[in-house]
């Protein structure tokens, strides 16, 4: 039931986005390809609500994150996203356990490829992501494999390494002043996975599930928050080149 309930919010989110975005695009519509951004156009910081929300509902993993990243040209993003991987497993049909809370980080660029600068941006990107973690594993009644005796089984502290890339889309829109709401859809291919023979993590903070690949996707809350420091500087530039070109000291 709980996943149901997660893919009716995300898709409500994103329709919600579509809607701005359709909107704004009516809205700023007077934006030409011909503008020029300058060179830092803006700083912004943001906030996953999928995690968040994933684990106040309780479900058995979440990664929760924020990031930041830079605008040049209004064009390249690169961007840094930081984060906690929680899981806590049990399998009711062999009773087998899994613990893990651990950072992760990932690292990257967007590409924005509408060439208006209306507010609106259909991006493409692109992370690595790496996590260094510990968890633990257990069963109450394990049975040994070779002696066939069966016993609590409890592992604690076993350590792991793994890396990945992301490939996906974004689609993002400005909802008031510096707020902006952002969706993307991204595809995780594992690099490698380093883990001791006791066993192998059934969950990696920040990729997820443990497959060799799969799909994720976020739902972020951004704030621009030097978007308007670069306006107001933008603007006192515009105004000192009128006052030089008018012969004015």
């Amino acid at each position: 039931m709980r996943r149901p309930r997660i893919c009716r919010y995300t898709c409500l989110l994103l329709l919600i986005s579509i809607a701005c975005l359709s909107l704004n695009a009516k809205g700023k519509g007077k934006g030409k390809p011909t503008d020029k951004a300058p060179l830092l156009s803006g700083i912004a910081v943001s906030a996953d609500l999928v995690g968040l929300t994933m684990k106040a509902m309780g479900t058995k993993f979440a990664n929760m994150e924020v990031g930041g990243r830079l605008n040049i040209y209004d064009k390249y993003f690169p961007a840094v996203e930081l984060g906690i991987g929680d899981c806590h497993r049990e399998a009711t049909e062999l009773g087998n356990t899994f613990s893990a809370t651990a950072p992760y980080m990932r690292f990257g660029i967007d590409y924005n490829f509408n060439k208006k600068h209306n507010g609106n941006r259909l991006f493409g990107l692109f992370r690595y992501g790496f996590s260094s973690f510990k968890y633990d594993i257990g069963n109450p009644s394990f049975t040994d494999p070779v002696y066939g005796t069966t016993g609590p089984l409890e592992v604690n502290g076993e350590t792991a390494t793994a890396q990945w890339l992301e490939f996906g889309a974004a689609v993002e829109t400005k909802l008031w002043s510096f707020i902006r709401l952002g969706w993307s859809i991204r595809y995780k291919a594992r690099l490698s996975l380093s883990h001791p023979d006791g066993g192998e993590p059934y969950f990696v903070p920040g990729f997820g599930k443990n497959d060799g690949n799969g799909w994720g996707g976020t739902v972020n809350i951004i704030f621009d928050v030097g978007q308007n420091i670069m306006k107001a500087k933008n603007k006192k530039k515009e105004k000192e080149a009128k006052k030089t070109a008018n012969g004015k000291p």
